[in-house]
C-alpha cells in the first residue's frame, strides 16, 4: 500500500468511452485524478533512427514525471495490451537512448495497472509491466483485473474484490 499522493491515468485504448474506461471510473471518482488518453495524442511507434522525435511522447513524459503514481489503464486483447499501450511503453525505450535525464526521474515512481477483459484472462499479461519496472526501478503495485462485459453477475463475481484491491492500494475511497 502506498501513500496517497499525485497520480495520473494514463488510457490506452482503442475506445477513449469503453469499458477500459468505465473500469477506471468504477475504481476512481470521474474527475478526482487527472487522465491522458493516448488516442488524443500523436506518439508514434519506437524508431531506432528516432524519426519520431516531433511527436508527442516526449512531451507527455514531462508531464508525468511530475506525479509520483502512474496508473495504466488497458482492455486485455487476447493475451496483452492494447496496441496504443504497447506503443506507448515500447517508446520508454527512448529514455534509455537519447533523453537519460527523463528515464532517471522515473526511478522510484509507483506504477499501478487497471486491465478490462471480458472473457478469460492469459497468463502472463502482467510479464512486460512488471519487468519494466524492474529495469527501469520503478516500483510495481500490480494490476486489477475488472470484468467489463455485460453479464453483471460476473462483473460482481469477479471485479468487486479487484475494486476494493484497487482502491487500497492506490489508497482511494470507496465509491457506492
Amino acid at each position: 500500500m502506498i501513500n496517497k499522493m499525485s497520480q495520473i491515468i494514463i488510457l490506452g485504448s482503442s475506445r477513449s468511452f469503453g469499458n477500459t474506461r468505465k473500469a477506471v471510473n468504477s475504481i476512481i471518482e470521474e474527475g478526482t485524478t487527472p487522465l491522458i488518453d493516448l488516442n488524443t495524442l500523436d506518439i508514434k511507434p519506437y524508431d531506432y533512427e528516432y524519426r519520431n522525435h516531433t511527436d508527442n511522447f516526449m512531451a507527455l513524459i514531462e508531464r508525468i514525471i511530475e506525479f509520483d503514481t502512474l496508473i495504466l489503464a488497458t482492455p486485455v486483447y487476447w493475451y496483452i495490451m492494447s496496441a496504443t499501450m504497447k506503443i506507448f511503453i515500447d517508446r520508454i525505450s527512448d529514455l534509455l537512448d537519447i533523453r537519460k535525464d527523463l528515464g532517471r526521474k522515473l526511478r522510484g515512481k509507483n506504477l499501478f495497472v487497471i486491465a478490462s477483459y471480458t472473457t478469460s484472462l492469459p497468463k502472463g499479461f502482467e510479464d512486460a509491466f512488471e519487468q519494466t519496472c524492474q529495469y527501469l526501478r520503478i516500483n510495481y503495485l500490480g494490476t486489477s483485473y475488472i470484468y467489463g462485459g455485460t453479464d453483471d453477475k460476473t462483473f460482481l463475481e469477479h471485479s468487486t474484490l479487484e475494486l476494493l484491491k484497487a482502491q487500497e492500494i492506490l489508497r482511494l475511497p470507496t465509491l457506492d
